[in-house]
């Protein structure tokens, strides 16, 4: 992935820029139960939500959520969930299949050839059955990210958009009333905290890409994102309680907004116990792993150390050893950088000290 490219020309933001965002915020953590549970740092209300969901609960929230994506998606900001709800339930039925039919004919297709072209769709081809459904997502996502089996299922409902409605806002409004609703009545203040901290911080005279690296710690490696934000009308960031390290990204409209794990701006002269605490928890998680702190003992022993030779030493597959190595980079323990075609990796003593120093002022300093 390329370096976000930085604009020369500053773009002046504004300085409200850091929003709580009740519908998208709640939206992205229900989205976090769909996706892995064995990523450290994320909250572990994830992982306690799907202890509590049975296995056909877990299968229609990853339909509903993962299949139904694009015709769920918040189309406003500044409302609630339950404003939110209250919009899906009004919504006609055919609208559901349009919004997300619409987004799929804009999704580029994978093709190295053809890659950046939007092809016309042939809906009556595609939706005359689940193979053509299937094998047409395949062509625009790439197999690797198409779930055959819960796509199949999804067709069933594509085809039938009175019941597409009435799976995804029943569903919804469950999963809000039984797991979300008293999960978000508990985090909202200290994502309000957040927000506030960062929002008296003047970041007018910083491009978007020094914003983006200010609040959520992350330069942006992943070209397209880069683009997004650049051509975005206005760039918001919104504090989540569950991302932990980790940042996700949502368009609504010709807004873009940025989900970051909720946390004060370093120098902060505000104190928020609850969010201290939470963001220790999310680092000390990486840490809490054998092999994640014997990869970063043997690279402070070796100073910089590639990725096939950690395979050597610790005897583990490339799979294994990347989903470590990225974990440990993403909460910022390591440095990643290429070094002829390999990447390469330094500890990063920075990162460590100040994890360190956070856990002395939470335990010590305002006692």
């Amino acid at each position: 992935m390329s370096p976000f490219a930085i604009n020369l020309e500053k773009t002046r933001n504004k300085t409200q820029i850091v929003s709580v965002e009740p519908a998208i915020n709640a939206f992205g953590s229900m989205l976090l139960v769909s996706k892995r549970k064995d990523d450290p740092g994320i909250h572990e209300w994830v992982a306690k939500t799907r202890e509590q969901m049975s296995a056909e609960e877990l299968a229609r929230h990853h339909l509903v959520t993962i299949g139904f994506h694009y015709a769920i998606l918040p189309q406003s900001n500044g409302i609630s969930f339950e404003q939110y709800l209250d919009g899906l339930e009004a919504t006609q039925p055919s609208v559901f299949r349009e919004r997300l039919l619409g987004a799929y004919s804009e999704i580029c297709i994978t093709d190295e050839s053809k890659k950046g072209k939007a092809e016309p769709v042939e809906w009556n081809e595609v939706l005359s059955s689940a193979e053509n459904y299937v094998a047409f997502l395949k062509y625009r996502f790439g197999e690797e990210l198409t779930d055959v089996e819960m796509e199949t299922r999804a067709y069933q409902y594509v085809i039938d958009p009175a019941a597409l409605k009435q799976l995804v806002t029943g569903h919804i409004r469950w999963f809000w009333v039984n797991h979300l609703q008293a999960e978000w009545n508990r985090v909202r203040p200290m994502l309000e905290a957040s927000a506030k901290a960062f929002n008296k911080i003047d970041m007018s005279d910083m491009t978007r890409a020094e914003v983006v690296k200010f609040v959520t710690g992350k330069e942006l490696q992943d070209s397209k994102w880069a683009s997004e934000v650049e051509s975005a009308r206005e760039v918001f960031f919104i504090p989540n309680a569950h991302i932990g390290p980790y940042i996700h990204f949502t368009k609504v409209g010709k807004d873009f907004y940025v989900h970051f794990g909720a946390h004060l701006p370093e120098g902060s002269d505000m104190y928020v116990p609850e969010l201290d605490r939470a963001e220790i928890v999310s680092k000390l998680s990486a840490l809490a792993d054998e092999t994640r702190l014997q990869i970063l003992r043997m690279i402070a022993e070796n100073g910089e150390m590639r990725s096939n030779e950690i395979m050597d030493a610790l005897k583990l597959s490339q799979p294994s050893v990347s989903r470590y190595l990225g974990q440990l980079t993403v909460n910022g323990y390591l440095q990643e950088r290429r070094a002829n075609g390999a990447k390469a990796y330094t500890l990063n003593r920075d990162r460590i000290q100040k994890t360190l120093k956070a856990i002395s002022a939470f335990l010590l300093d305002h006692l």
